[in-house]
């Protein structure tokens, strides 16, 4: 499955022009129900716009231009004579990762305001304003476990060590269900913060 989200992915962010260079594989078979995305390196005219950004592959940049190279990413800065220049890479948003460590590693990476989703603590929403003053003075650790992995007291033990500022919140409150799974608790955490920060 991890597989099939990661081909989906790699073709979905590529220019239209660069698709056609890719081998088509099973996974493949229906990618093109997917919608276009509107991404600054996929244009939306086939002719050239000062300010544009083009990928390139093998000199291919779907377009007839002067570029300095054959494989970058360059920006149009001439329309009427199709000239290019290179232009620093950026990165593309892919989502958030999900990093599974070892509880071992655990304690080392923690640091300042941590946050740890879990069935008995707090609502969020009604510590909206704690948890926007302590995110503007450093950021946080978001901290997602399964519920029999001893989380909690894990996280304790890193506090004594660490002097660390852990706060717990039950972000699915009334939840329904005996377990939530770690993916949609992330999913679920990172929406409620994302309201909450901004």
């Amino acid at each position: 499955m991890t597989r099939l989200i990661h081909s989906l992915y790699e073709y979905s962010i590529l220019p239209p022009y660069l698709k056609k260079e890719l081998s088509m594989r099973r996974e493949l078979k229906y990618v093109g129900l997917l919608s276009p995305l509107n991404l600054p390196s996929h244009p939306r005219k086939a002719e050239p716009i000062e300010g544009e950004l083009r990928f390139g592959s093998k000199g291919n940049f779907g377009l007839e231009i002067t570029s300095p190279c054959r494989d970058c990413e360059i920006m149009i800065v001439d329309s009427i004579k199709k000239q290019g220049i290179k232009y620093p890479s950026y990165v593309q948003y892919s989502g958030p990762t999900q990093k599974i460590i070892d509880k071992e590693d655990l304690c080392p990476s923690l640091s300042g305001f941590v946050i740890v989703g879990s069935r008995n603590g707090e609502n969020p929403m009604e510590c909206l304003h704690q948890i926007r003053r302590k995110y503007d003075n450093g950021g946080t650790t978001l901290i997602i476990g399964p519920p029999k992995g001893k989380i909690i007291r894990i996280v304790n033990d890193c506090s004594n060590k660490n002097d660390l500022d852990v706060n717990y919140y039950n972000f699915v409150p009334k939840q329904g269900v005996r377990d939530v799974r770690a993916e949609e608790a992330l999913a679920i955490s990172l929406s409620v913060l994302n309201v909450i920060i901004n």
